[in-house]
């Protein structure tokens, strides 16, 4: 009989359960998850986040782990600081360095007010073109409500300024990548830039955008559970 797991989920940007809902459903029984979300005041830096991770899992024996998009160098932060207790990493639509880095000039202009406008516009689509039933509007509706647009926007100067390839060169735990096959947010080369200092990485590529996660959890599910399954 296959023993019980604990995997602890790092979110996106938007810092909450919110869009990893359906891939939490989809898990197999023998599968605990605990999501760790992120502070909603104070310094959003992955330092700090990473010393309030270790907090909200203080009382794990081991556990396997998994980084979403901007959680995902905050998780090789977790694995490096935590490598006794990390069994595995699974790092999804995420990247180690700026993921667009075209974009770094424009750190300066990440402000509250600007990343509130863009929410309100990227909003809009999602309200006119899904009914109020729709899972993925429901979950956006929350996102809205929830998390101010100060902290995304103190997270995405974090983002701006990352470096995470020295943890993931350190990396001692088996890895599992997930991808998304069209992927606008987290460009392919940013799948590229993992592989090439982790070539022995597991890699699964998963259909749709850069929400996958959340609109392919079954099929996002199905390759969690092998990869703990044969580590």
């Amino acid at each position: 009989m296959r023993a019980d797991v604990t995997f602890v989920l790092l979110p996106g940007l938007d810092g909450s359960e919110a869009f990893l809902r359906p891939l939490i459903d989809a898990l197999p029984a023998w599968v605990t998850p605990r999501v760790v979300t992120y502070p909603r005041d104070g310094a959003q830096d992955y330092d700090t986040l990473l010393r309030h991770a270790l907090a909200q899992t203080a009382d794990l024996h081991a556990y396997w782990l998994l980084g979403s998009s901007f959680g995902g160098p905050l998780a090789l932060r977790m694995a490096s600081a935590d490598a006794a207790r990390v069994r595995g990493l699974v790092l999804s639509t995420t990247f180690v360095r700026m993921p667009q880095p075209t974009r770094a000039k424009w750190a300066p202009f990440a402000h509250t007010a600007l990343i509130g406008a863009l929410r309100t516009v990227r909003r809009l689509p999602v309200w006119f073109g899904r009914r109020p039933s729709d899972p993925f509007r429901i979950a956006k509706a929350e996102t809205w409500q929830r998390v101010s647009s100060r902290e995304l926007a103190a997270r995405i100067r974090t983002v701006m300024h990352e470096d995470a390839r020295a943890h993931l060169r350190a990396l001692a735990a088996p890895l599992l990548c997930l991808a998304a096959a069209a992927d606008t947010v987290v460009p392919p080369h940013n799948l590229d830039d993992i592989l090439t200092l982790k070539p022995d990485a597991e890699v699964a590529v998963l259909p749709g955008s850069h929400m996958a996660l959340f609109h392919e959890a079954a099929q996002a599910a199905r390759h969690i559970a092998r990869f703990i399954d044969r580590h």
